[in-house]
């Protein structure tokens, strides 16, 4: 039996403890790091591959054995070939072990001779544990950085030198059938891939020591091997980001020799993974490529710009190519590539101030038009670059809640405590969602949100589908189909919108959260909580008094408004007669202090809920929700009820125009 044969045994014969799930995974608590989370690991059948989403160890069998006992490549085939009772009698396998046994007493010879070059590593930036992690050492012979390159099984499959005294700086060994292959290797892959998970973000820079650099300060981040990058660099990174989804950010030094690799890169990825999300790493002037940046104490995370693949593009062929004329030949040419129609529309701004040309004939000239989808979220992006000038905006005093009718009835301040009641099941959630997205898009307010009940990627997934307005079920395609569009969503989002989703959480722990968040320059505008009974201490009526009391003097110490959502009574719904009744402040389940200690309650319902409905009516009425005014500190108008409908398609609540009671 080879090597491949052993790829080839199940893991999930290997894992029994791994049950089948209905997405056709096998999920079990993390065999590797001993987790509780049961579903936490997770084995994809068709690729025989493993991912576990709390610790990110993930691979194959091997590297599950390598993972799981801590041991080398070798000493975990044997211990598989000894589980499945087979034994390798591969000549090829046995011609690499020997290899990678040789290169790695070699990589221990030349880390005795470190101290020749320690203070050039340290003068670089690197710290011992660096140098330790990577193997660096000194080659006597070669007189030259000696760096060992690991595979993925942490095998010493190569070298790569940095000589000092003569040109070129770096050679890699020679290419080995099998084992090492300079046009197909990303150097760090193994000492890096603990920081995916983490970060969310696979670096794609150009050289060894830059990859060192980023990895020190516990970044994701590769070197491509070879000339350029390549079809096989693309694979892997394919390969390697795929069990969380992560993006790509590509690193080109600061050597105004940036674009070519840039552009080879995106059109690798457009052909191999064209649901990659791709960014560019822009280095701060003064800083050539990650170790410059190391050696000068910045953040190479942090102190980096951002930008679309494609925008980098274009500024690189702006730059490139002094002809106007040629200029714009070739940037038409390029743009019927460019997918993304937010990102055609930056550009197209970004073109009409470089050629000092009214943005809209730079549209046309493009063809870009925007669905009414894709202004919304092109007005989310406003709170991006306009924030700044929004500083100096002057605020107003009151808010509401992105209805007029209901806004034009009553405004909230902060330090009011706001009270929305709801019978289980008639929409709270979704409506809470509706206003989430008002304050945070229109009305620029950052929201703590403790949703004590439904976890956060539900939250997400019904906020998305009312901003790109869908059905909520077709969430998880979308984000698919559109990852820069999801990502354009979440940058905008989390400037406004914190979400906390732990359970039986009291006033004070909110509380904390709140100077944690302002610890880090984050002013809170607005705390609203799902809901009042999953808040600690509020399984007693004696404690759901003593905790609505705390109401008030939370929202007045930490300057919110705070709303509090609440069950109603479903027992209530009736009056005397058997007939269905309008909510009324003693509805609010539990004590009377929750509806005393609001400065506004307002209670909503479904018609087609109601008891007795014929199904005639049921069906007139079936997306209908009623709000009503319960009590105000101040009511600007005489109206209290109002009708809204809830429209499946676009999953957004309206309001229903002349029906307001």
């Amino acid at each position: 039996m080879n090597v491949n044969s052993l790829l080839r045994k199940s893991l999930v014969e290997y894992i029994p403890e791994a049950q089948l799930h209905s997405d056709g995974t096998y999920r079990c608590a993390c065999p590797i790091h001993n987790g509780d989370n049961p579903t936490s690991f997770t084995i994809f059948p068709q690729e025989n591959t493993f991912h576990c989403f709390s610790c990110g160890a993930h691979g194959n069998i091997i590297n599950f054995v390598m993972e799981r006992d801590s041991v080398c490549f070798d000493t975990a085939v044997k211990t598989l070939c000894d589980d499945f009772g087979v034994e390798i009698d591969d000549p090829k396998y046995k011609e690499q072990l020997d290899i990678t046994q040789r290169n790695a007493r070699w990589a221990v010879g030349m880390q005795r001779q470190l101290p020749r070059i320690i203070d050039y590593l340290h003068k670089r930036g690197l710290t011992d544990e660096s140098i330790k992690t990577f193997g660096l050492g000194y080659s006597e012979k070669l007189q030259a950085l000696s760096i060992p390159m690991y595979d993925t099984w942490g095998r010493c499959v190569a070298f790569l030198y940095r000589y000092f005294d003569q040109m070129p700086k770096y050679k890699n060994s020679k290419n080995i059938d099998g084992l090492f292959v300079k046009g197909k290797f990303l150097y760090g892959l193994p000492q890096a891939q603990r920081f995916l998970r983490k970060t969310k973000t696979l670096m794609l820079c150009e050289g060894a020591m830059d990859a060192i650099s980023a990895i020190q300060q516990e970044n994701c981040c590769v070197a491509y091997c070879g000339i350029s990058v390549g079809k096989a660099h693309i694979e892997q990174i394919k390969e390697v980001i795929k069990p969380i989804g992560a993006k790509v950010v590509l690193c080109p030094d600061n050597d105004g020799k940036a674009g070519k690799f840039v552009l080879r890169a995106r059109d690798l990825f457009m052909k191999q993974a064209p649901d990659t999300v791709v960014k560019v790493a822009v280095i701060p002037d003064g800083a050539k490529d990650f170790n410059d940046m190391l050696v000068q104490g910045m953040d190479i995370a942090n102190d980096c710009k951002y930008e679309s693949v494609d925008l980098y593009c274009v500024k690189q062929i702006v730059a490139n190519e002094p002809d106007r004329d040629m200029q714009e030949k070739q940037v038409v040419a390029f743009m019927c590539t460019v997918r993304n129609p937010l990102t055609r529309a930056d550009i197209a701004e970004y073109l009409a101030d470089v050629w000092e040309r009214d943005v809209a004939l730079v549209r046309e000239l493009f063809n870009i038009k925007q669905d009414t989808a894709e202004e919304q979220i092109k007005d989310i992006m406003t709170v991006d670059v306009g924030y700044q000038r929004l500083e100096h905006k002057k605020v107003e005093e009151t808010f509401g809640v992105g209805f007029d009718n209901i806004d034009n009835t009553i405004q909230f301040t902060r330090k009011n405590v706001v009270i929305l009641g709801a019978y289980s099941g008639s929409g709270k959630t979704t409506m809470l969602a509706e206003w989430i997205l008002h304050w945070c898009i229109k009305c620029h307010k950052k929201v703590l949100f403790f949703s004590l009940e439904m976890p956060v990627e539900d939250i997400m997934k019904i906020l998305i589908s009312k901003i790109v307005q869908i059905q909520q079920f077709k969430v998880y395609e979308y984000i698919k189909e559109r990852p820069d569009t999801y990502e354009l969503i979440m940058d905008a989002l989390k400037k406004y919108l914190f979400i906390v989703d732990k359970n039986y959480l009291s006033f004070d722990d909110m509380g904390n959260y709140i100077k944690l968040l302002a610890s880090r320059d984050i002013m809170v505008d607005i705390v609203a909580v799902d809901y009042f009974q999953y808040m600690q201490g509020t399984d007693t009526l004696e404690g759901q008094e003593n905790t609505a009391k705390n109401m008030k003097a939370f929202a007045k110490e930490n300057n919110v408004t705070l709303f509090m959502l609440s069950q109603l009574n479903k027992g209530s719904q009736k009056d005397g007669s058997g007939k269905f009744r309008e909510p009324v402040q003693t509805d609010l389940m539990g004590s009377g202090a929750i509806g005393n200690s609001g400065d506004y309650v307002v209670a909503i319902w479904r018609p087609a809920q109601v008891p007795g409905l014929s199904p005639i009516d049921r069906e007139h009425v079936k997306y209908d929700t009623m709000f009503k005014i319960i009590k105000a500190r101040e009511v600007r108008s005489g109206d209290i009820i109002f009708n809204l409908v809830y429209n499946p398609d676009t999953s957004r609540l309206m309001e229903k125009i002349g029906e307001t009671v």
